[in-house]
């Protein structure tokens, strides 16, 4: 750095005294997470992930799908979330925890979708490439309670076979079942890759598998996010999004599309938007 100072052709001359003040960058954050009271339980704690978000069909008004805040305009989800529906019959909800009050959290916002894409390689019959990135009209401001995931830039390669992750939705809790009003957890394991292709002969490495016995993602979990927690930074990292399954909690573990698969393509898509790399 090189400070120059310069003087009026008139002056006299003097003293001078300067005070300097490194000024850090803006902390990069994603990934954070509220604490809560509950302990076990599927209840996840109010705005205890702020990265949640739900996809709404407008004209029936109802959640049917999930989806995790990326960017303040973004949001990522599962492209059969989207296929064949309408982007003015697309509602985002934020901040929420319970749908059917409204009043627990000032954290809730709604916002209408401006316009998505859907990855150009998706096809319906295929369950491959299942994802999708919307745009939202307007812009997500962030707050303890409301903030965007962390995505896997530096475990981008990373199978994450072995690892806990929290898988959040607004679905069943059981096969047909109603769908629950609050907002759920269950805690999985990422099986291993030669392991789940067995009971899936088409898996590719762009998605990753997970299990627990008696525990799942169900109906109108889909598109919701599965989280890693960065042992190191405690920082939560998106690793994968709720594709499909056989059944709810089956012995049969559930499909998810990888996220660090996309990582090159999801920047490709949100122009303008920035992201914390070092999650």
């Amino acid at each position: 750095m090189i400070i120059t100072l310069t003087s009026a052709n008139n002056s006299r001359g003097g003293t001078f005294r300067c005070f300097f003040e490194a000024i850090e960058e803006e902390e990069c954050r994603c990934g954070w997470k509220k604490p809560t009271k509950i302990v076990g339980g599927r209840e996840t704690g109010i705005n205890e992930y702020p990265m949640m978000a739900g996809i709404i069909n407008v004209p029936i008004q109802q959640v049917y799908c999930g989806g995790t805040i990326i960017s303040p305009k973004h949001i990522l989800t599962a492209a059969h979330c989207l296929n064949k529906l309408a982007v003015n019959d697309l509602g985002i909800l934020v901040g929420d925890h319970d749908l059917t009050t409204g009043s627990e959290t000032n954290a809730t916002k709604l916002y209408r979708a401006a316009s998505y894409v859907i990855h150009p390689s998706y096809v319906s019959n295929k369950k491959d490439y299942d994802i999708a990135v919307i745009t939202i009209a307007g812009t997500i401001t962030y707050t303890n309670e409301v903030g965007p995931a962390c995505l896997p830039f530096q475990h981008y390669l990373d199978s994450f076979g072995g690892s806990f992750v929290d898988v959040l939705g607004w679905g069943t809790t059981e096969f047909a079942g109603a769908p629950s009003n609050t907002l759920q957890k269950v805690r999985l394991s990422i099986t291993n890759f030669l392991s789940c292709k067995s009971y899936f002969q088409n898996l590719e490495y762009r998605q990753i598998c997970t299990y627990a016995e008696g525990k799942d993602a169900c109906q109108f979990d889909s598109g919701g996010p599965v989280l890693w927690q960065n042992p190191t930074t405690r920082r939560l990292v998106l690793v994968g999004i709720i594709s499909y399954g056989s059944f709810c909690a089956s012995e049969e573990p559930a499909v998810n599309t990888r996220v660090g698969s996309f990582v090159d393509w999801i920047t490709s898509v949100t122009t303008g938007a920035s992201y914390c790399q070092n999650e």
